[in-house]
């Protein structure tokens, strides 16, 4: 699985994206960037930045929301992996795959909550030796969990190509995930990473810059409780595009991983 190159995969991606983003960005506009809309406009701002949002009623959306991203990420590498489907087989296709879609987040979704816990059980015992603050607590907590975190979501980043691809089994799709990410971590956490801080970077500047005169002529206009709303449609259209391409992105490299192995 020698020779992944990130440069060429990511002109590989870009200009499939370009060639087939009339088929693309409809497909990610009904699934990302829907999700991403109703989570603008149904999930509640947290009263303090980095504090947790209470139980309530707008818990309900996260399973559409969960549903849509799964379908886009499955309809979407499908598309780039059989580029001669239509939209609507890649759907059908992506539907028909749900169940084990599921179990995969519930997988991962219990593994990282598993590593939660034992952190938070490592720090607790570790901050009543040293006699630290509950904030140190949390902090220790933070520190001790992230290293294996990240480590599972490179080694995992490859499951929804492999899925869409293969259709195997939970454990056959996590092995053959872990497998093509062998040999080539450092160049995935790169991506990951790279992917992470553009993501925020581009937000961050949506949200002050556009959203800022969006607020403005909500404001001219009469109608500020119009602002807020025009901000998440905004963000939602950007993870439509942003998300698709990031889609067709690990679709590529999994397709390029895939047939280094078969090449063995």
């Amino acid at each position: 699985m020698a020779g992944l190159s990130i440069d060429e995969v990511w002109d590989d991606a870009r200009r499939f994206f370009v060639r087939e983003r009339a088929l693309l960005l409809p497909l990610g506009f009904a699934t990302f960037g829907l999700a991403a809309l109703i989570g603008g406009l149904a999930v509640p701002e947290p009263k303090a930045p980095g504090e947790p949002l209470p139980p309530g009623a707008w818990m309900i959306v996260l399973l559409p929301m969960l549903l849509l991203v799964i379908t886009g990420y499955l309809a979407i590498s499908r598309m780039v992996l059989r580029p001669q489907i239509s939209v609507a087989e890649a759907l059908r296709d992506a539907l028909r795959l749900m169940p084990r879609a599921i179990g995969l987040v519930a997988t991962i979704g219990i593994l990282f909550i598993a590593l939660s816990l034992i952190a938070g059980v490592v720090a607790g015992i570790l901050a009543t030796l040293t006699g630290s603050s509950t904030q140190g607590i949390v902090m220790l907590g933070m520190a001790i969990v992230l290293p294996p975190i990240v480590v599972v979501s490179i080694r995992l980043a490859l499951v929804w190509p492999v899925l869409a691809d293969r259709e195997r089994s939970l454990r056959e799709t996590f092995t053959e995930a872990v497998a093509l990410t062998r040999g080539n971590a450092l160049k995935l956490a790169g991506l990951l990473m790279a992917y992470f801080l553009l993501y925020v970077l581009i937000v961050a500047v949506l949200e002050a810059a556009v959203g800022s005169v969006l607020l403005i002529l909500a404001r001219i206009i009469g109608m500020p409780a119009l602002g807020p709303a025009l901000i998440s449609v905004l963000i939602a259209a950007f993870n439509a595009v942003y998300m698709s391409f990031w889609t067709v992105l690990l679709a590529r490299v999994y397709a390029r991983l895939s047939g280094s192995m078969k090449g063995i």
